[in-house]
């Protein structure tokens, strides 16, 4: 099953942000503002927390980096943002466009730089360091060895964003329909067995309901599900028309059309 993570906002919003995303970046971008309660630090260690798996993902396939130096260029990729200030412009600018678009180029530029310079760059020196959480490198480095040919910085993007919104979905199962309904969703469509997807008949049998409470929990969990999406799509963009379209360019039509 995908790695769950604990959900950090709420609510839709209709066109106005920021969101949890961008109160986040605006404490990194700019300590000190009264934007939260929250050290940079610990804004910081969220941020990296929150963004890495993408930028690991595109130093071990893009570049072709090996595990250790990706890990390394994570960790210094995430201090540049920080010690150049890289982030403050976005914050600033209406027209910067997307977060997701932004840190991809950001990595490129940094990237280049770096080997440009033909140096290795090093933990230390007193510079923050933000563990890399075990599991999910093992886990990552799994979905690498098995990468297809699409850009591993938008699929792992695609892939955090799906973790997340499974978080949401488990975080609001708190009665026993809502829990009912998560199980057969989660048998369903994330976690089937020996990778082969139950039909209806037997996913019922095993949970002990009918096939069409399967089938209408399904529907409704679809849907949700796709909400969450859409939801956590809006934290990262500044309008409504641009997280529609960051929703079409990361999932095509496959979870837009559960949003009509």
């Amino acid at each position: 099953m995908p790695t769950l993570y604990t959900r950090t906002g709420g609510g839709t919003g209709s066109g106005q942000f920021p969101r949890t995303r961008w109160s986040l970046v605006a404490r990194v971008a700019q300590p000190g503002s009264g934007v939260g309660s929250r050290t940079r630090k610990d804004a910081f260690a969220e941020l990296v927390t929150t963004y890495w798996r993408p930028v690991y993902r595109a130093l071990r396939v893009r570049y072709r980096k090996r595990p250790e130096e990706a890990e390394d260029l994570t960790q210094a990729f995430f201090l540049r943002l920080l010690e150049k200030k890289l982030l403050e412009r976005f914050v600033a600018d209406p027209a910067a466009g997307r977060f997701r678009g932004l840190l991809s180029s950001l990595l490129d530029r940094f990237v280049a730089t770096t080997e440009r310079d033909a140096r290795r760059l090093k933990r230390g020196g007193g510079r923050p360091h933000v563990p890399l959480d075990p599991a999910q490198l093992a886990a990552l480095e799994d979905r690498i060895a098995a990468e297809p040919g699409e850009d591993p910085f938008d699929r792992e993007w695609r892939a955090l964003i799906i973790d997340q919104a499974l978080a949401d979905m488990a975080a609001e199962a708190r009665g026993p329909l809502a829990r009912r309904r998560l199980e057969v969703f989660l048998a369903y469509e994330v976690e089937p067995e020996e990778g082969k997807r139950p039909t209806y008949a037997e996913l019922a049998a095993r949970l002990g309901i009918k096939a069409h409470d399967v089938k209408n929990d399904l529907v409704a969990m679809r849907r949700r599900f796709a909400e969450l999406i859409l939801e956590r799509i809006r934290e990262e963009t500044r309008t409504e028309e641009e997280a529609r379209e960051e929703l079409r360019a990361l999932f095509g039509g496959g979870v837009g059309r559960a949003l009509r």
